[in-house]
């Protein structure tokens, strides 16, 4: 940068910077030719800053915040280089605004209390488990409920012996129905914000089975219907997980998947071959233009006179749109479809598609309509995992197209295993934070298993997915599902025998909100800017490990119901009371990168390497100078009271029982939705559930009142 000395009267002399223009204008001429990129970029800005807020805003504020970035733009439309500042403005209000209304839209009841009784719904879904079965009701009524507290749907489990409902059918069953679990500890994953946006404000499960009252011949419930047809035929022929992966592809239901093959999946980084996304629509797509295209050209008249590149173009949109209505139309099947879409449509006019503004498209389209997908794994990562890969692979086409030039066939081979390994290399890189903040958990075989997957899934199991739906309207799915089958069993060998090697996957501590979203950004800088600038994106590396070595330590862990508890034992596990659930325990452990459990507390002795004392009354954990009492029945309460600093306690705890540092009894943990305690420091911190959930529509209790006494 430029810089001049001038004389500024007998004040002496002053600096001054003409270059600040030019850096300005810059700045302004950059954003403008990625304005496309970076309007999707702002509209998630203005969504996360409305998750971010501790309680619900009036819609009066993104209102006016969209009117006044409006009229910026309107007054700094002859000015090139203010306009587009505004426009990123408006992009971020218009984020704001979008998820104000999709939460004001969506929201219903929610349970506040478990509630016992008879209710009577219409199915909207049904899941097979490989336990039982799990339906969605909607409609519905509940004995004892007014219909202003009754949820728009519940999610139910319908014992193993009931007959399959369809979707459609009413239903009449005795039940228990229960709030919406929330996180299961503070800062955790939100499951009850996430079926709020699904309109499902209870589950619970069947003490009965179930009545069909009638089947109602409703059009919603047509393409579940079709889903649910499929489904039957596929499991018929194809059992096990191979059969429930196969109705995954062909439905997008994955609920029948067990447990196991889910962990082998996602330990040996195969997990997104079961989530429909980019590399399934792109093969649909091609499979069926290529089919097309073939065909036509065996008619010559056909050939030599009609586009049938167009046509077979026309032929590939047509068949990405049914099957992304088939399998469900998830975010990354949409994101996906639509990108896909661009590209046929681009060769249908003989244009030219540019990918990374299709990912922008994509992303705006969704951000707009279900701006609840922005805080989800499956948003982050999907987009993540596509922008990273256009960046990655417009960095390396001019080297590609040089070694593409001229090759033979071994070089077309080992160009694409090396694609593939490029690929894999890079989208886990760039979903590896993603994945550390949502599952901790990464996998850094995920190569090897994709070598092995991906062409197995582009050879066999798609073809086999395409030609399972004509097979079953014509009666021949007894030749093609099989097919389908075996490579899903092929699929499945890899993920195991992957997953079985050393050091296949590992735990992390879960990482800090702040670092996940600088680690967005130094992403998104390194992916959408050009030239040496963009390396800058490379500082958010070392903000990334810092994050993932920030995580507080928590020595103990309490559930909203005081049931579950967990205390830090010596050698750095976890050890659960006797009444903590396994899927509690297995989020716990995760969370705290812990990958073996420590005994259980005893009913009576020591435990937790000599920190935990038990007795009949109760537990002593002693951490440093601090002592925390667990009282287990009342008669504990006088000892405890009088000598620990905390109690806790799933019981009511007297009045007159006031420790040093409070006590948390059954309804503190209640309105807390549970506790995380950090004794290490100068001062015990204790987090809640409710005060990282905020005041917010799917809260069921303020965070104001989660307060010990």
């Amino acid at each position: 940068m430029r810089v001049s000395l001038r004389r500024a009267g007998t004040a002496g002399w002053a600096v001054a910077w003409p270059g600040w223009g030019e850096t300005a204008e810059a700045l302004a001429g950059g954003i403008r030719r990625r304005l496309v990129l970076l309007v999707p970029c702002c509209l998630g800005i203005g969504i996360g800053v409305y998750f971010a807020l501790p309680s619900e805003p009036p819609l009066a504020a993104g209102l006016i915040a969209a009117g006044l970035a409006g009229l910026l733009v309107a007054l700094l439309h002859r000015r090139p280089q203010g306009v587009s500042f505004a426009v990123l403005l408006l992009a971020v209000a218009l984020g704001f605004l979008a998820a104000e209304l999709r939460t004001r839209m969506v929201a219903a009841p929610l349970l506040d209390r478990e509630r016992r009784g008879t209710v009577t719904g219409t199915v909207e879904t049904v899941d097979l488990l490989p336990d039982g079965m799990r339906v969605i009701l909607g409609d519905l009524t509940m004995e004892g409920l007014a219909p202003g507290a009754t949820p728009a749907a519940v999610r139910l489990r319908l014992i193993r012996s009931d007959a399959v409902p369809a979707a459609g059918d009413r239903i009449r069953v005795s039940a228990t129905l229960a709030p919406v679990a929330g996180p299961a500890y503070p800062g955790g994953f939100d499951f009850r914000r996430q079926l709020f946006f699904q309109g499902i404000g209870g589950t619970g499960f069947a003490m009965g089975k179930a009545e069909r009252l009638e089947t109602v011949d409703a059009v919603p419930s047509s393409l579940a219907r079709l889903q649910d047809a499929i489904a039957a035929r596929v499991r018929a022929q194809v059992s096990g997980d191979a059969g429930a992966i196969a109705v995954a592809f062909l439905t997008g239901e994955r609920a029948g998947i067990s447990d196991a093959a889910n962990q082998a999946m996602r330990d040996s980084g195969l997990s997104h071959l079961l989530s429909i996304s980019g590399i399934h629509i792109s093969l649909v797509a091609i499979l069926l233009l290529g089919a097309v295209r073939f065909g036509l050209a065996l008619i010559e008249p056909v050939a030599l006179r009609r586009p049938i590149k167009k046509w077979a173009a026309a032929a590939g949109l047509a068949g990405i749109v049914i099957y992304t209505i088939l399998v469900g139309a998830s975010v990354p099947t949409v994101r996906s479809t639509v990108m896909t879409g661009v590209v046929l449509l681009a060769v249908m006019a003989d244009r030219v598609a540019i990918s990374m503004r299709l990912v922008a498209l994509a992303a705006t389209a969704i951000l707009l309509v279900a701006p609840e997908a922005l805080p989800g794994p499956s948003f982050q990562m999907s987009f993540g995992a596509v922008i990273a890969l256009i960046a990655a692979y417009d960095a390396l086409r001019p080297h590609l197209s040089r070694w593409h030039a001229g090759g033979g066939p071994l070089r077309r081979v080992l160009l694409y295993l090396g694609g593939i390994v490029l690929t894999t290399v890079v989208a886990t890189a760039a979903t590896t934070p993603f994945a550390v903040y949502h599952f901790q958990r990464f996998a850094p075989l995920a190569v090897a298993a994709n070598l092995m997957a991906i062409p197995l899934t582009s050879i066999l199991i798609m073809p086999a997915v395409l030609l399972a739906y004509p097979a079953m309207l014509l009666g021949l799915d007894g030749w093609v599902l099989p097919l389908l089958g075996w490579g899903n069993e092929a699929m499945l060998w890899v993920a195991y025998t992957v997953s079985s090697w050393p050091m296949a996957a590992f735990t992390v501590p879960a990482m800090p909100a702040w670092g996940l979203v600088v680690g967005s950004i130094g992403g998104l800088w390194l992916c959408l800017a050009s030239g040496r600038i963009r390396l800058l994106g490379l500082l958010a590396l070392p903000v990334l490990i810092l994050a993932s070595l920030a995580t507080p330590s928590r020595q103990i862990l309490i559930d909203a119901t005081g049931q579950a508890m967990a205390v830090r034992t010596a050698d750095g596990s976890l050890a659960f009371s006797p009444g903590s659930r396994r899927f509690t325990r297995d989020i716990w452990l995760r969370a705290e990168a812990t990958a073996s459990e420590g005994a259980s507390w005893p009913q009576q002795g020591m435990a937790a390497g000599g920190l935990l004392a038990c007795d009949p009354r109760g537990c002593l954990y002693r951490f440093g100078d601090r002592t925390v009492a667990f009282t287990r029945s009342g008669e504990g309460f006088d000892d405890d009271c009088a000598g620990a600093d905390l109690v806790i306690t799933g019981l009511v705890a007297p009045r007159w029982c006031r420790p040093r540092l409070g006590v948390w009894d059954r309804f503190d943990l209640r309105r807390a939705g549970g506790i995380a305690v950090d004794l290490s420091g100068a001062e015990p911190v204790v987090d809640t559930v409710a005060e990282a959930v905020g005041d917010r529509p799917w809260a069921l209790v303020p965070f104001r009142t989660a307060a010990p006494r």
